[in-house]
């Protein structure tokens, strides 16, 4: 077995996984309990180890073994392409999420930026008096038109006194638009509702300045950049700078 994994530059546990499994068998065994390999052995490793190497699964090679045909190998090669595929595509997917994280790491706590025109749509409101109640905002989302997970996508809340809106990005929607422009943006972390509330007070009276012309202040929650502090979220407030005159 050692000369074998030597010769196929592999670790005697894998000899011994396709051994369990069914896909390899030695030769014979001598007195000693040695596990000895032949030339048919060799190549049917060699088959085991390309097949595995294209990420055939061990169900999969072990029906090989038993047919070793064409239209098998045809049909199998077509399912693990579709599925290296979708694979491929979430690991896009995870590390277009890593990037955005590693950037709000390294994103100051207050900074200018230009941001493109962004299209909303609103998925739930209340009353600023009110608690936000979860399980209505949940049946909200979910019975909005809007294909998105409450962990996974940016929420904007806009407050006035009256109410307080949340939306998501929608590509499709003109229900609001946030104009392009030049951002001041703050990032506040939070554990408490009335943090956020204070932290949006003292932000407006910031941008209280004779020279800025007035713009509604963009609460927006990142949510799964908060899965990097424990019991705290993540708030950009975001104000688009113009100038009177």
């Amino acid at each position: 077995m050692g000369q074998l994994a030597e010769l196929m530059a592999i670790s005697k546990y894998q000899i011994r996984y396709n051994e369990e499994k069914g896909l390899l068998s030695p030769a014979f065994i001598d007195n000693n309990g040695y596990h000895k390999y032949g030339t048919d052995q060799v190549y049917q490793l060699a088959n085991i180890l390309l097949l595995r190497s294209l990420g055939v699964s061990t169900a999969q090679i072990d029906q090989f073994m038993q047919n070793q045909d064409d239209v098998w190998a045809e049909k199998t090669l077509k399912e693990t392409l579709k599925t290296t595929e979708e694979k491929i595509q979430q690991l896009i997917s995870a590390k277009k999420k890593i990037e955005t994280l590693l950037l709000e790491i390294e994103q100051k706590e207050e900074a200018y930026f230009s941001l493109p025109k962004r299209s909303l749509s609103k998925i739930y409101s209340y009353s600023p008096t009110e608690t936000l109640d979860t399980v209505a905002f949940f049946k909200a989302m979910k019975n909005s038109q809007i294909s998105c997970s409450l962990f996974s996508e940016s929420l904007y809340y806009f407050f006035d006194e009256e109410q307080i809106e949340v939306y998501t990005e929608d590509l499709h929607s003109s229900e609001k638009l946030l104009p392009a422009g030049d951002y001041l943006v703050k990032r506040v972390w939070v554990t408490q509702e009335h943090e956020l509330i204070e932290a949006i007070d003292r932000f407006r009276k910031e941008m209280e300045q004779p020279f800025l012309k007035t713009s509604e202040i963009i609460v927006k929650e990142a949510a799964y950049s908060s899965v990097l502090m424990n019991n705290q979220i993540l708030y950009e407030l975001q104000y688009l700078i113009s100038l009177e005159g």
